[in-house]
């Protein structure tokens, strides 16, 4: 199809289907600020916020005609500061609801070495047609117009409002965010049933967000707790508490606050859940065909198998993780998508000499180099309770500093180099590629294709043309012309490097 055809056809269908997103009185439910167990965190990324802003009104608004009054200059300058700090704060506020809430579009990646995305797409639309019987219209499945790989999963909040459900079933909190993006509940999440729960009973399903609820409690939970929507048991309670039932799906979700839908496990051989900003990481790394590259940190390997889907499965592919357990799912998803050229191994890749040392036939540098570094996952969305500690916010840089050193060395002349993290820290992005620029003067920053993204903060040590050249996904609206389906997704931060021949 035409490309401006299709972009037509695309906007269309989404503006058609804009009018049936509804927010409803659903937010309620949520948790207004996820860091509020975390006073100190949150701290930290304010003030980051509120430094961003004062730089970019430094550089974007000069004072003229000052020099003359000096009493009225200081409390103009006052006011400027006290302006940058309520718009930060203003900023943050609708940041941590945004962190709190789902994204409203699921992005499914296609394996086009075994089908096509037309194809993909029809398949996703007729699955979730069935499935959505009971629960109302479909979500609609588009093709991305920039990304020909990605499949737009347009999810919608229930229309109605959902009342909770008398018999309560509470959740810990990464099972209730799993459930927000669309899952059903499993075995392991859940925390507490009410007495007597047979299968087939309607129940509210809650999660705990004090992490305070003991595995087997029986009674209404009073704690701070976020409402989920309501689904029917598969289980019952003694099958979870005295059966010791270990897997399957527990509660099966018929009312969820938000319409995510239920993808996982779907046609795993041709379609992978990805967000749409690691979908990105690959189209900037842009590998090629028979050439060698490097994913440092390749757990649990969404983008190992883009990067060798991209490479057409010719060249070498080195995928590295620390641990074996996480690489294992590396390993198992390249055999189930057909990906050959993947050589993964359980190491730590500050020490890719090492590696090389027991392993034959290495490369010493690669043409290309994805650093997906350890971070601080302050993206992820929904988060509805902040676990992460000042003092363990102040561990990754370090680390990812290190890791960066060695991506450098272990780079070719004239190749390529992507940092990324799923985090929205100054600390660990912006801060991180100035220390890299400036320890490193044979790299330079390079445009990202297609940049979907907002641009960098200021106030770390970034240009403004430098900031141009990151992408940065934070909830913002990003260009005038971009639409919700690019900037509705997690937080993260992307930065792609050239190495100077």
């Amino acid at each position: 199809m035409n490309g401006r055809v299709h972009g037509l056809l695309f906007g269309h269908s989404m503006r058609k289907w804009a009018g049936r997103l509804s927010v409803g009185t659903m937010d309620s439910f949520l948790p207004a600020n996820p860091f509020i167990k975390q006073p100190q965190v949150e701290e930290q990324l304010l003030a980051e916020l509120r430094a961003s802003c004062g730089q970019v009104r430094k550089h974007c608004v000069p004072v003229i005609g000052e020099r003359s009054q000096p009493r009225e200059s200081e409390a103009r300058g006052r006011s400027r500061v006290q302006d940058d700090a309520s718009g930060a704060d203003e900023r943050w506020r609708q940041l941590r609801r945004w962190l709190s809430r789902p994204p409203l579009y699921t992005t499914v990646r296609v394996n086009t070495r075994r089908t096509s995305v037309g194809q993909a797409r029809v398949a996703v639309q007729e699955h979730l047609g069935t499935s959505h019987v009971r629960l109302g219209e479909a979500p609609l499945v588009l093709l991305h117009p920039c990304l020909d790989e990605l499949l737009l999963v347009v999810s919608r909040q229930c229309r109605a409002h959902v009342v909770p459900s008398s018999r309560e079933v509470v959740v810990d909190a990464d099972c209730g965010q799993a459930v927000l993006r669309g899952a059903h509940v499993f075995v392991p999440g859940v925390l507490g049933a009410p007495k007597g729960l047979e299968a087939g009973e309607r129940v509210a399903v809650f999660a705990d967000l004090e992490g305070s609820c003991l595995r087997g409690y029986a009674r209404p939970y009073r704690g701070e707790r976020a409402f989920l929507g309501n689904g029917t048991a598969l289980v019952s309670r003694r099958d979870i508490f005295v059966s010791q039932l270990a897997r399957g799906v527990a509660v099966r979700m018929t009312e969820p606050l938000f319409g995510c839908p239920p993808l996982n496990g779907l046609m795993t051989e041709t379609l992978l859940l990805q967000n749409l900003p690691s979908v990105l990481c690959g189209r900037a790394l842009g590998p090629r065909p028979g050439e060698s590259v490097l994913d440092m940190c390749a757990a649990p390997g969404g983008k190992t198998t883009h990067l060798a889907t991209l490479m057409d499965d010719t060249g070498l592919l080195v995928a590295l993780d620390r641990a074996e357990s996480r690489l294992s799912r590396v390993r198992a998803l390249c055999d189930l998508w057909g990906l050959s050229c993947v050589r993964a191994h359980a190491h730590d890749a500050n020490d890719y000499q090492g590696l090389r040392a027991t392993v034959q036939d290495l490369p010493e540098r690669f043409d290309r180099v994805l650093l997906d570094a350890p971070c601080s996952g302050l993206g992820q969305r929904p988060l509805l309770v902040c676990r992460q500690t000042a003092g363990q916010l102040r561990s990754y840089p370090p680390q990812q500093r290190a890791l960066l050193d060695s991506a450098v060395r272990l780079l070719k002349a004239g190749g390529t180099l992507v940092y990324s993290t799923c985090t929205l820290t100054t600390a660990e992005n912006e801060a991180i590629v100035a220390w890299a620029l400036a320890r490193f003067p044979e790299l330079r920053l390079v445009p990202q294709e297609p940049h979907l993204g907002g641009v960098g903060r200021a106030g770390a040590g970034l240009d403004d043309d430098q900031r141009r050249l990151v992408q940065r996904f934070e909830g913002q609206p990003v260009w005038p012309e971009s639409q919700d389906y690019n900037g509705d997704t997690i937080g993260f931060f992307i930065a792609c490097f050239r190495k100077a021949e």
